[in-house]
């Protein structure tokens, strides 16, 4: 690298200026107060980074933005908060992560959404919990999948089906089925028991 050219300008109505001139690798640096700003301005040959701190704000604009902590970081607003990306956003944690909100929570996508674990996943809710989608699917891989509540209603607007190798429905109490149409009940082999057996 050659030599630097370096001017410091004192003005009482501009402030103070100071500038760092790089010719040979075409780089300039300008510290600018004002007296309201301070305003740092990094300008190469290809890109511009620049820093301007007022009284009540700061302001960083540049193409890459690293922070490195090889402690503690904390991120505080009083007030509300915004973080947005143009491309790909990734948040990533090597122990436990945890979002929390004291209000709503709102989590949405205009493509495909995924929640995975390599262990457990629990879903609660407090009071109404609805699962919604143009088709669903409840699969257990292994194991049982279990159904529970004080009530339990299945219905179906078109047609409802239950296929196993082998089903078994119980009540404690009374078992009622019934149809407003046509009800067949067919077996290879068919047995109807009771203490009391009424038909017809």
């Amino acid at each position: 690298m050659g030599k630097l050219v370096c001017t410091v300008e004192l003005d009482k109505e501009k402030g103070v200026t100071v500038k760092v001139e790089n010719a040979d690798d075409q780089i300039t640096q300008t510290v600018v107060m004002d007296g309201t700003s301070i305003t740092i301005t990094v300008k190469g040959s290809e890109e511009t980074s620049t820093y301007v701190q007022k009284q009540d704000s700061v302001t960083i604009t540049c193409k890459d933005f690293t922070v490195d902590a090889t402690g503690t970081l904390t991120l505080k607003s009083a007030k509300a908060s915004s973080w947005a990306s143009q491309d790909i956003l990734k948040v990533e944690s090597t122990k436990d992560m945890t979002f929390t909100s004291s209000a709503k929570l709102t989590q949405s996508a205009t493509q495909d959404a995924k929640l995975s674990s390599n262990a457990k996943v629990a879903i609660e809710a407090a009071t109404n919990l609805d699962l919604k989608g143009m088709q669903t699917s409840f699969t257990a891989s292994a194991g049982d999948n279990k159904i529970e509540g004080v009530n339990l209603k299945m219905s179906g607007k078109a047609q409802a089906e239950l296929a196993a190798p082998m089903i078994k429905v119980a009540a404690q109490a009374k078992l009622g089925l019934e149809s407003s149409g046509m009800a067949d009940l067919k077996g290879s082999m068919t047995s109807v028991g009771g203490s009391l057996v009424k038909l017809g």
